[in-house]
């Protein structure tokens, strides 16, 4: 603004604002009016991109770098920058520059889904739809399936794209369960009833400790009630009350007598590791085979689920709406949700993620590339696992049970 009024007082400026108004409107032209994916890759060649994410997973970082950032440059000189940060400081970042009127901020390509979105999307942080100009998810996507429409019951209307699957799995040593897993909420509390101390879970708000008591109250009242549930406290509680009445009666046999939780998977995983208890879990259906491939489980450590189901669902890739250069993030999603890159980042060397992908559009080759990645590796087949999956509840719902849990159980 201080360059136009500068202008407009030099008459020997008058040339160069008109030249920067044209710059200016061909920069909007080249990000805002993208009608495809071919039309972003002409636009967008010797860009910079960054990538905002959670930056806790060396795995998942070590792909960017060494898989995704030589690709971009490669196929579309384009430089990929990543930028490690928590999705909360992402969002509080988005909003700071929406309040100020920020047209071009820092924040290109986020990793995001669930709340986080449903936060995004409400207070119109993204830029969409594009789904439309991502050539990936109309050709290895299931673009009719529930989780391209609806990211924890809200709808995405074209703002993200699908980037990674995940479901609540469980980890268990077989050597300890001999009379099998339990596969229901019953066969838990039994098996906590007779090894006092040995079940443990992460207490709210840690994200799997949230979904291990929805998965809890879900298996006990039924899915479908739940889901159907009025997104109020006060209603909420009556429906959900069994599963929490349930917590209630287990919790004198958890860890601790559940005067206490672990605060992190991470912590799970150890006191799991050294026999603390003998129950983990992940979001992450690959878990116990990463674990057993970095030799911190044992090779008894497998996976199991409950017979009803367990959570599933997927995060996503979105474009926030101050970047600068929708084009190149446009490419990048493209090129993050690519079979080739994913097929990489389905090894055990980037941590075994399943991709977001239809099976049903794979070719023969990639399907069984897949499958024989996670064979005999104490890891459910592929196809039971999306037998028994639950869809995620409705976003707005999971603070309120989050909230429900800490006043009847923790503090009961």
């Amino acid at each position: 603004m201080k360059k136009w009024l500068i202008g407009m007082l030099t008459a020997g400026m008058l040339f160069s604002l008109a030249a920067c108004k044209t710059s200016e409107k061909k920069e909007t032209t080249s990000t805002e009016s993208i009608s495809n994916f071919s039309e972003a890759v002409k636009k967008s060649k010797g860009d910079t991109v960054t990538f905002y994410g959670y930056g806790g997973d060396e795995k998942a970082n070590a792909w960017v770098d060494e898989v995704i950032t030589p690709a971009m440059k490669e196929k579309y000189d384009i430089t990929v920058k990543r930028v490690p940060m928590d999705i909360d400081q992402i969002l509080n970042k988005l909003t700071t520059e929406k309040e100020a009127g920020t047209k071009k901020g820092d924040i290109d390509v986020v990793w995001i889904n669930g709340e986080n979105f449903y936060t995004a999307k409400q207070a119109k942080l993204l830029y969409g739809p594009i789904t439309n100009k991502i050539e990936s998810f109309d050709k290895l996507m299931d673009v009719e399936g529930h989780n391209s429409n609806y990211d924890f019951g809200v709808k995405i209307d074209g703002y993200e794209v699908p980037y990674g699957s995940a479901q609540l799995v469980f980890a268990g040593n077989k050597d300890k369960f001999k009379a099998g897993f339990p596969t229901d909420t019953q066969a838990l509390l039994e098996y906590a009833k007779a090894n006092p101390g040995k079940i443990t879970y992460t207490a709210p708000p840690e994200f799997t400790g949230s979904a291990f008591i929805r998965n809890v109250i879900c298996d006990i009242v039924g899915y479908d009630k739940v889901e159907k549930a009025a997104a109020n406290k006060e209603d909420l509680y009556k429906v959900i009350k069994p599963g929490l009445d349930y917590l209630n009666e287990i919790k004198p046999y958890l860890w601790q007598e559940g005067t206490t939780y672990p605060t992190t998977p991470a912590e799970l995983d150890q006191m799991f590791a050294a026999g603390q208890i003998d129950m983990s879990y992940s979001y992450s259906q690959m878990h116990v085979a990463e674990k057993r491939s970095d030799n911190e489980f044992s090779a008894t450590a497998e996976s199991f689920l409950f017979d009803k189901g367990t959570i599933a669902n997927q995060n996503y890739l979105a474009i926030a709406n101050t970047s600068k250069t929708k084009a190149a993030a446009l490419v990048l999603i493209n090129e993050m949700t690519s079979e080739s890159a994913q097929l990489k980042k389905a090894e055990a060397k980037y941590g075994y993620s399943i991709p977001p992908f239809d099976t049903k559009k794979l070719s023969e080759k990639t399907n069984q590339a897949l499958n024989d990645l996670y064979k005999n590796q104490g890891v459910l087949s592929l196809e039971e696992m999306q037998e028994k999956q639950i869809p995620e509840l409705q976003a707005e719902k999971i603070p309120m049970i989050e909230a429900l849990w800490k006043e009847h159980v923790l503090h009961e």
